[in-house]
């Protein structure tokens, strides 16, 4: 760029300088004004005569700055001129780099506070730099002398607003970090206010979900007071839990009546008395007990009978349980006849609930099962009397070291503990812990003696059968329908009709479906009834139905007939004594041990269970090993047995 001429008038000492380098001592020059805006980007230099330029040249060589600015006209670097823009500094404030400042790197200064800083710190040293400036330059025009005024004041207000910033800057800094407190609680309580929300609603969810599977929230406080879900049962979430055994030992035993002389007669089975005392001598750590009633012993009767004397020795074993540091645990029926030794087992130790099912679902609790140790079972038509031993007909099983049959079992027995409560009700669905280990289609795959089979439990009433527990009534129809070659069925009562119900109504689902296995399929169908003075009239009529059937022209392989256990004539006669209790069914291919009478009353409302074995696989190569097939020769030995009587006597023996 062409410099102008110096024009006359001017010093020849003036040095060529920008008005910010210029001083607001030196007056007395007057000079046309520069524009009053100084903050654009590019500002127009002020032309000095070549004469005042060699002479601030010469007066400035002794004290020349090591580091000049570039000569007017040269153009900056990119880096500086990038810097000047971001800066966002007045003109001014860029002039002052030709004065001699501090050794400042200004390229590593990048935050805005630690330049305010720089300034801060520079300002002084520029001040005493300015005296020396006055002392070389001379004096100039007067107009020069009002633009470096003009200068320095907006040069002086640049250093005090920069100044000023710096304690607001500081100001603000200390808020925020007095606010950073604040802040910092309220996002944890924030955080805790969503924690807690979400508790409410996995609690919420619970409640929902519990009043939707049991029906209302009293069923929930219901079963823990109850004991149906312990805390005993809650380590198996993470602990591992113990396999069941599949090697089973299967017993069949009875109790036969001294009048019977069976003595000489085969198969002998064990005595249910001897089984009980084995499974009470060996029990360690609990025994579970579901019966219609306790009478062990002849206090009932208030005579001294010396066939009492097995159930005296069964009842001493019971009490003596709790003292050994075995748990006894009772559900019996309520309201009982006598009381006297449930009441004395309580007294010493034992766990006796009292169900009434009469008020739960119109029947009785006439189960009779044991569980020995969650390992061994009983399952059969005897009840906690002492006749049940030596004066009535029984049979029953035992499975010893069978604990997933066992442990199945036990659940049947929880759902009787539980209803043994103060004011129990049946919930809409029972827990899972109560579900159902066996059923109709998922029997439990064990060896019974050394041979392979398939079994699992039943029960009944329908509203006391958990989640995929197979109804008694369904497996006795499973099992009628399932046979191929026969039926053998023998039981104390077989009728019909709803006996307890008010009025009566009849009841043909069992008796339909032998009438359709003898005269569709012809299935041989054997019914083996017991006769004494407590059987109901209507029964031989019923029966007296089915037996038609095997007349002509039909000839449906049909045959009934009745058991009588003589008295010999006993003085005093012993009550509810001398009769066939058994409760069974036996076909080509599965066997079948109940607790029930076979009426409508007994699988509609009445507690009961079953057993149910199918061995047929393993049958033609293990003659007289299946349950099965003892079964079936229990049966044959009492059809043929000299105290079988036609059903056309039935007068005879239900008068006596």
């Amino acid at each position: 760029m062409r410099r102008k001429e110096p024009t006359s008038g001017r010093s020849r000492d003036t040095p060529v300088r920008r008005s910010s380098r210029l001083q607001p001592d030196r007056v007395g020059e007057q000079v046309s004004r520069e524009p009053q805006s100084f903050r654009g980007s590019h500002v127009t230099d002020i032309l000095s005569p070549r004469e005042s330029i060699r002479a601030h040249r010469k007066q400035a060589e002794p004290a020349k700055d090591p580091s000049p600015s570039p000569p007017r006209g040269s153009s900056q670097s990119s880096e500086e001129a990038e810097a000047h823009e971001e800066s966002g500094q007045t003109v001014l404030e860029r002039d002052t780099t030709l004065l001699p400042q501090p050794n400042i790197e200004w390229e590593v200064v990048k935050d805005k506070r630690a330049r305010l800083q720089v300034l801060e710190t520079s300002q002084p040293r520029s001040t005493k730099a300015r005296p020396q400036m006055e002392r070389r330059t001379t004096a100039s025009s007067q107009g020069r002398v009002e633009n470096e005024t003009f200068a320095l004041g907006q040069q002086s207000r640049a250093g005090i607003t920069a100044r000023s910033k710096a304690p607001t800057m500081k100001k603000a800094d200390s808020s925020k970090s007095q606010a950073g407190g604040p802040q910092k609680w309220a996002k944890r309580l924030l955080y805790r206010s969503v924690l807690y929300f979400l508790l409410f609603l996995l609690i919420l969810g619970f409640v929902c979900w519990f009043a939707w599977e049991h029906g209302n929230p009293g069923s929930f406080l219901g079963l823990v007071g109850y004991e149906a879900w312990r805390w005993s049962s809650f380590p198996k979430l993470w602990n591992a839990v113990e396999e069941c055994s599949s090697q089973c030992s299967l017993v069949l035993v009875e109790s036969i009546p001294s009048t019977l002389d069976y003595e000489t007669l085969t198969p002998h089975h064990p005595s249910i008395y001897q089984a009980w005392m084995d499974l009470l001598d060996g029990a360690n750590s609990s025994v579970e007990i579901a019966a219609f009633y306790f009478t062990l012993r002849d206090s009932d009767v208030h005579v001294e009978d010396p066939s009492s004397k097995q159930g005296k020795a069964v009842f001493e074993s019971l009490r003596s349980l709790p003292s050994r540091g075995v748990k006894l645990s009772i559900a019996v029926n309520s309201p009982q006849f006598s009381q006297y030794d449930t009441d004395e087992l309580a007294h010493h130790g034992a766990d006796v609930r009292y169900v009434d099912m009469k008020n739960l679902t119109g029947g009785i609790l006439h189960t009779k099962l044991w569980v020995v140790d969650q390992k061994h079972i009983f399952v059969g038509s005897a009840n906690m009397d002492w006749r049940s031993l030596t004066q009535v007909k029984e049979l029953g099983a035992v499975l010893y070291n069978c604990s997933c049959l066992a442990r199945d079992l036990h659940r049947i027995f929880a759902i009787y503990h539980i209803l043994g409560k103060d004011g129990a009700s049946i919930p809409p669905k029972w827990p899972a812990d109560l579900a159902a280990k066996s059923g109709l289609t998922h029997p439990l795959k064990l060896q019974l003696n050394d041979t392979g089979g398939q079994l699992y439990l039943s029960s009944s009433p329908p509203a006391l059968c958990s989640s995929g527990r197979t109804s008694d009534l369904t497996a006795i129809l499973s099992t009628i329908e399932d046979a191929e070659d026969f039926v053998y069925i023998a039981v104390m009562d077989y009728e019909p009709q709803c006996t307890f119900c008010k009025p009566k109504r009849f009841w043909p689902v069992i008796d339909d479906a032998l009438r359709t296995a003898a005269c569709e399929r012809r299935v041989k169908v054997r019914l083996l009834i017991s006769c004494w003075k407590h059987s109901h009239p209507a029964m031989f009529v019923f029966l007296d139905s089915l037996r038609v059937l095997s007349y002509e022209p039909l000839h449906c392989p049909i045959e009934v007939k009745l058991f009588v256990v003589p008295s010999e004539g006993e003085q005093p006669p012993i009550p509810y004594a001398h009769v066939n209790h058994n409760k069974y069914m036996v076909t080509d291919r599965i066997a079948y041990i109940g607790t029930s009478n076979w009426s409508e009353d007994y699988f509609t409302r009445t507690a009961g269970v079953g057993l149910v074995v199918n061995q047929s696989e393993a049958s033609a190569g293990t003659p007289g090993q299946t349950l099965r097939q003892q079964l079936e020769k229990v049966f044959i030995q009492d059809w043929d047995s000299p105290y079988v009587q036609p059903l056309s006597k039935h007068w005879e023996c239900s008068r006596k």
